[in-house]
């Protein structure tokens, strides 16, 4: 089961679209979804090699498309059972932060479309023992489905995929002290990382865990320079640039895009809504070089 990335929601509109998978327990379907936009595809339990001293949920590597990709048991990593027989799973073949990964699910369900506003906060509605994991809750149909953190599940699996330290130029300091910049990160590690090596650097930076709380502060004061992630609750990133050059007093601001959505698709879409430019993380050094060379 191929994606049909070619079929695209229109750019800014606060829409997306979730893949519903299940994992199933002895006594419960526990129902999640994955941002369409970061599944390449679905495939049946494909032929895997084990890897020696491999995390435990990482059942093995598969050969899928000329590419050699880890396969994660997604029900296992989330402590929710342990489950040797695999012949009639199914794999969530992803792309991210220039990663490959192949998750075991029990059933794939179907592809919704939803607006970053249904995603409701998880912390009363979903199991505790994943509050860590998931993102938000989206009632569908009277039906809970958890939006979890796939970054986050990564990361740990693989630390190598993480943010790097930036290496700044302090000679620079003093031009950059004055700068306004908002930043608009729904990742707490990612907006206090990226807040604090601005901030070495000389920037003010103001630094909001949402699209629709940037875009507040945007009305109250205008900024020198935005930086936003694509993948938001309430409010998603090309809707901010959107916004952003829709405003007479916003519309010249650079506006940068940092997100683990880093595909040509998705470069496309918002530059095409106004961004000046798209960086795929983890790309942290890039990100400050064009920084300084939009505001200095």
């Amino acid at each position: 089961m191929a994606l049909d990335h070619g079929i695209l929601l229109e750019t800014g509109t606060n829409e997306f679209e979730i893949v519903e998978f299940i994992i199933r327990t002895e006594s419960k379907e526990h129902h999640f979804c994955i941002n369409v936009a970061k599944v390449r595809e679905v495939i049946r339990f494909p032929q895997i090699v084990r890897v020696p001293d491999a995390h435990p949920s990482v059942v093995g590597t598969a050969n899928i498309r000329q590419k050699l990709i880890p396969i994660i048991d997604l029900g296992q990593w989330l402590g929710l059972k342990y489950d040797n027989e695999y012949t009639d799973k199914k794999i969530i073949v992803t792309f991210f932060n220039h990663e490959y990964n192949g998750f075991v699910v029990d059933e794939v369900v179907r592809i919704h479309r939803i607006t970053w506003a249904d995603i409701k906060d998880y912390s009363s509605m979903t199991d505790f023992s994943l509050v860590e994991t998931v993102l938000g809750v989206i009632d569908i149909g009277g039906n809970l489905i958890q939006l979890l953190d796939f970054e986050k599940i990564v990361l740990e699996l693989n630390p190598d995929t993480a943010l790097k330290d930036v290496n700044i130029d302090f000679s620079l300091t003093d031009q950059r002290k004055g700068k306004i910049v908002y930043l608009a990160e729904d990742s707490s590690v990612i907006r206090r990382f990226l807040a604090s090596h601005l901030e070495q650097a000389g920037y003010s930076v103001f630094a909001f865990e949402n699209g629709k709380l940037l875009l507040d502060q945007v009305a109250r004061k205008t900024p020198d320079l935005v930086i936003t992630d694509l993948e938001m609750p309430v409010t998603d990133g090309a809707f901010v640039v959107k916004t952003i050059r829709a405003r007479e007093d916003t519309k010249t601001i650079p506006v940068i895009v940092f997100s683990s959505l880093a595909s040509e698709e998705n470069e496309r879409k918002v530059l095409g809504v106004g961004a000046n430019i798209f960086i795929g993380k983890p790309d942290t050094d890039i990100l400050v070089q064009k920084v300084d060379q939009f505001l200095l």
